[in-house]
């Protein structure tokens, strides 16, 4: 059981890498791809699909892990957790959400950088309540 649950771990920690690296990139990318000539755009674009497709990904593989592991340790009990786990849960439900707005963005008018920095901050914001729930 605990090797089971450290693989998950790693599986876990590996996707919080990944996501956040795509966090910081993206952003990076798009502001070179913004008023770019079409040779530079061509270049990048394949980048930057990757990248989002490798967030929605790590996405994904946190989501089940974090389910996995939960119920490995805790028997599924989230409410045990305490008040930081019920932050970071409801934290998660909006980076979520977010993602999920993501996909349909080109139908609805939000500004790529406002939503990139509200992104981050729930990222960061994960991270801290994780670590104050687990120590």
């Amino acid at each position: 059981m605990d090797l089971t649950f450290n693989i998950l771990l790693m599986l876990h920690l590996g996707a919080l890498v990944v996501a956040g690296a795509t966090n910081v990139a993206m952003p990076l990318i798009g502001r070179q791809m913004a008023g770019a000539t079409p040779d530079v755009i061509a270049r990048l674009g394949p980048i930057a699909g990757r990248l989002s497709l490798n967030g929605r990904i790590s996405l994904g593989v946190l989501v089940l892990t974090g389910i996995a592991l939960l119920w490995l340790r805790y028997d599924g009990n989230a409410g045990g957790l305490g008040p930081w786990f019920t932050a970071k849960m409801a934290l998660v439900i909006g980076i979520v959400v977010l993602s999920v707005a993501g996909l349909f963005a080109r139908r609805i008018p939000v500004s790529p950088k406002l939503f990139g920095l509200f992104n981050r901050a729930l990222l960061v914001a994960i991270v801290v309540c994780a670590v104050m729930a687990f120590g």
